[in-house]
């Protein structure tokens, strides 16, 4: 049997309707929600972990009623005791110290001269010995002067006179000294005089 599709009606086309957008207020209140969910997730996570300390509890309160009807509150001794105090650091060490004093005695003790000789550096001879400068001029007139100074605090001395490239020095000198020990006296008897001196060894 043949059939005629001519005479069959098309199905209409579906119409297009324009989705509504949800209001406004919903986003809102599911925004706090949402917000507000995280937020207790993450402080009991927080509160877990240990970072936070817990919550000191309130001492309780005692409540004691008198004879006359009032009723006088009074808070409860906490359970936990307190610490004790640390001693303060005291530092009378530097002021006990301006305070402290030794006496001593004042007796001079006097030494022998085989203890001197003991504790004196033992005496070294020279071969050919020492000469101490105690001064250098350009001019003799000026190294005259000086020695006329130096003999007058009893330092035995003479002049030698150097020739040098382009001049001449007139040097002040003593000695020579033979010993270890007449070397340092000369020494300090200059230094006794602000006079300052060199050691030359003599060749």
């Amino acid at each position: 049997m043949t059939q005629d599709f001519a005479k069959i009606r098309p199905e209409p086309l579906l119409e297009r309707k324009a989705v509504q957008a949800p209001p406004s207020w919903s986003l809102l209140m599911s925004g706090i929600a949402i917000g507000v969910v995280v937020g207790v997730f993450g402080c009991v996570l927080l509160y877990l972990s240990g970072s936070v300390p817990p919550l000191a509890s309130a001492p309780a309160s005692v409540a004691a009623v008198t004879e006359s009807g009032t009723t006088v509150t009074r808070e409860a001794i906490p359970a936990t005791p307190t610490p004790a105090a640390e001693p303060a650091l005291t530092m009378d060490f530097y002021t006990e110290l301006a305070n402290y004093t030794v006496e001593v005695g004042d007796e001079r003790v006097e030494l022998t001269e085989q203890q001197r000789l003991a504790l004196a550096p033992p005496e070294q001879q020279f071969d050919n010995g020492y000469l101490l400068q105690s001064g250098a001029f350009q001019q003799r007139s000026l190294a005259d002067s000086e020695v006329a100074r130096q003999r007058e605090m009893g330092v035995d001395v003479f002049i030698t006179q150097e020739s040098l490239p382009g001049r001449t020095l007139y040097l002040v000198q003593s000695g020579p000294y033979m010993t270890s020990t007449t070397l340092a006296a000369a020494e300090r008897a200059l230094r006794s005089n602000n006079l300052s001196s060199l050691r030359l060894r003599v060749q």
